[in-house]
């Protein structure tokens, strides 16, 4: 109940009964006293006028009238109206109506108000000078119709002010529901609106000022809100794309710094084993000097020899990716016609089965670059695919073009600004590479091959060239799927100058 009673509707209804409470008992017993006292006035003055038209009557008669003729005047006076009594005195005699009993004449009591004496009949007294001795009319009406009246116009004023108190309660439950109803839809929307569906807007059917003006309150701060919430998922993602790329930039920086330690580790055994493989060379060619040609200790020497050699180009292979060995010599040049060259010798390598794709611009920009460098970059990189290729099928694309890195793909790299850049390709269609791998794969001696088919060095000494041009290369590989090679390189001798 009391649920209810908090409501608009309750609160209305409640305050309309209170004030009826107050009002009505008041009203009715206003309406009512001025009802009675009209009717009863009226009764008066209405008894009084009839009671003068009989005394001019009497006045008119004869001195020498007959009784038979007074009787018949009061029988027409209490047949007329609502007579109950009717009687005469003339000369210290009465003479009443026939209609009337004459035990009656001892109840007359002159009234002077309506309801004098509570015996519910008027009575009144009007000289007759008509009449040959002087003579008083006495004559008595019924006061009962008037009180059965009034107590009609009670109970009609009572079903009168019932039903104005039920149509005011319809009226204000109407008015309540106009109100309420606004109200309520504003209730779902706003709930809607917490509960994720932002989108709602809150416009209720109102012609209202005030709920309007609510609902446009309302209305803005929602749009308000709805502007703040997009701008903090917004400035959400930003920071987690930021702490993202931040995290990769992490890795990269601690890859690449990983690599260089390596590469300093690497150069260093490479050194040594230079100073050892010098001498050694050294000997071997003086003691195939001083050997006869057709001696079997000379053939065995040249395999010595041989090794030597190879072992030679291993160290050279690992001063290249550790960045060591003697500064090449950088020129600007169209890296097409270099990579051209650099697929001709690569043609040769490959076996008929594997498909060559060559896709060259002629037009790219120049770059600062050791051309040497650059072809030994492409000979590893599809010596790889070549390797990756499963019984020697399918195919190894080489791309060559120009792009322009964006800043968006530029902080997702720490070697990388936005700018013109010229991109190498290599793709193949071989087993592809897990994650694990990949991070793995420019770690010099890392193989996935089988012991003797390969030095581990290909994609280091790759790497390590990337890096002396001051340019990026990434990886975009998975299992089954083949794995491509991405080289960006600086145009217009950036790398020169960053060096």
């Amino acid at each position: 109940m009391a649920r209810h009673l908090n409501t608009i509707p309750g609160r209305l209804v409640l305050m309309l009964l209170l004030i009826h409470a107050l009002l009505m008992p008041p009203l009715f017993y206003v309406i009512s006293s001025t009802v009675e006292r009209t009717m009863k006035d009226s009764f008066i003055d209405n008894v009084r006028n009839f009671a003068q038209v009989f005394v001019d009557r009497f006045d008119r008669l004869e001195a020498d009238v007959t009784e038979q003729r007074i009787i018949e005047l009061l029988d027409s006076a209490m047949l007329s109206g609502q007579g109950s009594y009717a009687a005469i005195e003339v000369g210290g005699r009465t003479v009443g109506s026939s209609l009337m009993n004459v035990q009656d004449a001892g109840l007359f009591r002159e009234d002077f108000a309506f309801g004098e004496h509570d015996d519910d009949v008027y009575y009144l007294s009007l000289p007759v000078s008509g009449l040959a001795e002087p003579a008083v009319l006495k004559l008595g009406y019924d006061e009962s119709p008037i009180h059965e009246d009034l107590v009609a116009v009670r109970l009609t004023l009572i079903y009168v002010l019932s039903a104005y108190l039920l149509l005011t309660l319809v009226v204000a439950g109407f008015m309540s529901a106009t109100i309420v109803s606004p109200l309520r839809w504003l209730q779902t929307v706003s709930r809607a609106i917490s509960s994720g569906d932002v989108d709602r807007e809150l416009k209720p059917d109102s012609r209202l000022e005030e709920i309007s003006a609510l609902a446009d309150d309302l209305e803005r701060m929602r749009r308000n809100l709805v502007g703040i919430n997009a701008r903090l998922k917004e400035e959400i993602a930003e920071r987690a794309q930021a702490e993202a790329d931040r995290r990769q930039l992490e890795e990269q920086a601690h890859h690449h710094e990983r690599l260089r330690s390596l590469g300093t580790l690497a150069g260093g055994v490479a050194h040594e084993f230079n100073n050892v493989l010098q001498p050694m060379v050294l000997y071997l060619e003086l003691a195939l000097e001083d050997l006869p040609a057709d001696s079997p200790i000379a053939e065995n020497l040249l395999r010595v020899q041989e090794l030597a050699r190879r072992a030679k180009g291993l160290s050279q292979q690992i001063l290249t990716f550790s960045r060591d060995d003697s500064d090449p010599r950088f020129v600007t040049e169209n890296l097409a016609p270099i990579a051209e060259e650099a697929v001709t010798m690569i043609r040769a390598l490959l076996p008929a089965t594997v498909d060559l794709r060559i896709d060259i611009n002629p037009d790219c920009s120049p770059v600062k670059c050791a051309p040497e460098q650059i072809q030994q970059l492409l000979v590893n990189l599809c010596n790889n695919a070549h390797q990756a290729l499963s019984d020697d099928a399918g195919y190894i694309s080489v791309s060559l073009g120009e792009v322009q890195v964006s800043d968006q793909l530029a902080s997702r790299h720490s070697q990388l600004d936005a700018g013109q850049y010229v991109l190498l390709e290599v793709q193949d269609t071989g087993m592809g590479m897990d994650p694990a791998t990949q991070e793995r794969i420019f770690e010099p001696f890392f193989t996935t091959h089988e012991v003797g088919k390969g030095t581990g060095l290909g994609l280091s000494v790759v790497h390590g060239i990337v890096e002396r041009h001051d340019g990026e290369i990434t990886v975009e590989s998975k299992p089954g799927k083949g794995t491509r090679f991405n080289i960006f390189l600086p145009c217009d001798g950036r790398g020169e100058q960053s060096r």
